[in-house]
């Protein structure tokens, strides 16, 4: 498959700067043979008691930071935690110096970080604090890592609670499982007296999710390792809803990822605990899930590639056209849809 195939043009003023308030008021498109646009919080409408939903309880840290090689300024975006104990992190770097080695970026006003290696897209960053204490600093110095084409207009102080889901539980993330802004602490009441089962599980995203596939084939795209958990309750919890005949709704595409790095043949979830480089390509058989939330996705990605998977190249590019006729509001503060698998096929 071709680079150009997951191309699409969209409309400046579609590309969602703010999110709608309250969350659940959003937009979700029901995927079908006459495709339906409902508020998102009339999902519940959707599904049935037996159902379980699947959530990311990951919780964003704060981490866009401003430091200084002599002098001048250096914009850091943590991608991922590489090593706690050394509090060792791989990151993007933006400087107007050329970056070597041994070079130490002053950070917190009186802490400093020395890049250790320099990779094609990213630099390996050791600070001079233990894990914890930066976790701590980030959260006084730090911003919210939003996405670059938020990011144009500017950080808000709504995005600290913008940019972080109602889950958010264990920090970890440099960017946000977005379905899940939809839901709100009413949304969630409201299922749970319909009996819809909430299953949580952890992926904390990271920066590798913004970068687009640059390889003209695409699946010679290079995907990143994000650090997974599911706990043995959750898989138990998950398979006991399948056997009983319930429906399994991944809400958004990290949960996705993470459920089919963890399944086994017949989509039954196993207990994980680790790193996961999943790519979800056209040809993979998705079976652990039998439903999809998630947001509409920026041209050349791999989670569009993913909805392809999903449905096909034709039947997304349907539902994308859709999507831009009716005005919805795309990418991470954007609506969302809902794809059902339907006798083994989405």
């Amino acid at each position: 498959m071709h680079l150009n195939d997951l191309d699409y043009e969209i409309p400046k003023e579609l590309i969602a700067l703010h999110p709608v308030k309250p969350r659940d008021n959003s937009k979700l498109v029901v995927v079908g043979k006459n495709n339906r646009i409902i508020k998102f919080n009339e999902i519940i409408n959707e599904l049935n008691s037996s159902d379980a939903i699947i959530i990311n309880n990951t919780k964003v840290i704060h981490a866009e930071l401003e430091g200084a090689i002599d002098n001048q300024k250096v914009s850091i975006n943590l991608n991922k935690i590489e090593d706690k104990k050394e509090n060792k992190w791989s990151a993007f770097l933006k400087a107007k110096k050329k970056l070597m080695t041994g070079m130490k970026i002053s950070i917190f006003k009186k802490q400093f970080a020395e890049i250790i290696k320099i990779h094609d897209y990213e630099i390996s960053l050791k600070f001079d604090l233990a894990y914890k204490e930066f976790l701590k600093k980030i959260k006084i110095f730090g911003k919210p890592p939003i996405p670059p084409y938020i990011r144009k207009r500017g950080h808000k102080k709504s995005d600290f609670n913008n940019y972080q889901t109602i889950f958010a539980k264990n920090e970890g993330a440099v960017a946000a499982p977005t379905a899940s802004f939809h839901f709100t602490k009413r949304l969630i009441n409201k299922l749970k007296t319909k009996k819809v089962k909430i299953i949580y599980i952890t992926l904390h995203v990271n920066g590798g999710t913004f970068i687009p596939i640059r390889t003209a084939n695409v699946f010679k795209h290079k995907m990143h390792y994000e650090y997974g958990c599911i706990s043995k309750e959750s898989s138990d919890e998950i398979n006991k809803v399948k056997n009983n005949g319930g429906r399994i709704i991944a809400i958004g595409t990290t949960v996705l990822r993470l459920l089919e790095s963890s399944k086994d043949s017949k989509g039954y979830i196993s207990p994980y605990k680790g790193e996961t480089n999943i790519f979800i390509k056209p040809g993979w058989e998705i079976n652990s899930v039998d439903g999809l939330v998630t947001n509409f996705h920026t041209p050349k990605s791999t989670l569009l590639l993913l909805i392809f998977t999903l449905i096909g190249k034709k039947k997304t590019m349907r539902l994308y056209d859709f999507a831009i006729k009716n005005k919805l509001r795309f990418f991470s503060y954007g609506d969302a849809c809902l794809i059902w698998n339907k006798n083994g096929k989405f």
